[in-house]
């Protein structure tokens, strides 16, 4: 089945034996997500989890790329919107977020050269993540002004404060070996053995009872929910508010023209 909103398209695949790969594909733009990609990136998870046919969903980019995080253009346009539909715009990030973290099947990325951003926070609600041992992860939005809040929810559940704090402070790119210590992924291995160790974990989840799957998430998501949904909230009014600055309409700004921003360093 395949999704196809303006600028790149969502590709979804069943192997027929369970095995649901959910691509995105936007190769004009590195796998970026723009709006109608992350509707249709909601769409096909919610598909995912109606679909009795479906045991396991596998989140990974197009021609050997994860997703360069977030077309910055469609934030330019943005900022000059009211509040109100900034805020609209990052609901529905969070319903992306919300339609990855509360699918009922397993979730496994496969990340290919970089996780950038925006793709960096959808890998870090997956329940298994794996990379190629030189791909990287990285939240760059300070480099933008841009205030990262939708990440913090989730790497605050799995990785060290100190170790968001450097994530998100710094927005330095972590290389896959140290993204596995931190907890980011589960393990690198080899782009040559990358499809092998995919085939080897999805074998592992098919062989699970889908009831005790089902269960052990939603044990798992009572345990983790306290505080969830509020903080999703805050999220969205913070980058919001946060999109609107003058550092971000610098920050983006400096990005597209290809300058530094006002505040960094020369």
């Amino acid at each position: 089945m395949t999704h196809e909103p303006a600028g790149g398209r969502i590709l979804t695949e069943s192997d027929g034996k369970g095995i649901t790969t959910v691509r995105i594909d936007n190769p004009a733009h590195r796998n970026a997500l723009n709006d109608g990609l992350i509707n249709q990136l909601i769409d096909a998870f919610r598909a995912c989890a109606k679909d009795d046919t479906c045991r396991v969903v596998v989140l990974r980019g197009t021609n050997g790329i994860f997703c360069a995080g977030r077309e910055l253009r469609d934030l330019v346009k943005l900022q000059s919107a009211p509040i109100e539909t900034v805020e609209a715009t990052y609901h529905y990030l969070r319903q992306l977020n919300e339609a990855v973290y509360y699918c009922p099947k397993p979730t496994v990325a496969v990340v290919e050269k970089y996780a950038f951003g925006a793709g960096a926070t959808v890998l870090s609600w997956v329940d298994i993540a794996i990379g190629e041992t030189d791909a990287f992860v990285a939240y760059p939005e300070v480099h933008h002004g841009i205030t990262p809040s939708p990440a913090v929810m989730a790497l605050i559940r799995g990785v060290s404060r100190k170790n968001v704090m450097d994530l998100l402070m710094t927005g330095r790119r972590v290389e896959m070996p140290e993204a596995v210590q931190m907890g980011l992924v589960n393990r690198a291995v080899d782009r040559s053995a990358l499809d092998a160790e995919l085939a080897r974990i999805t074998a592992a989840l098919v062989r699970g009872s889908p009831d005790a799957q089902r269960r052990t998430k939603e044990f798992i998501w009572q345990c983790e929910d306290a505080g969830l949904r509020s903080g999703m909230e805050t999220a969205v009014q913070s980058i919001s508010v946060g999109l609107l600055s003058p550092q971000a309409r610098d920050g983006i700004g400096a990005f597209l023209e290809r300058r530094l921003p006002a505040w960094m360093p020369r």
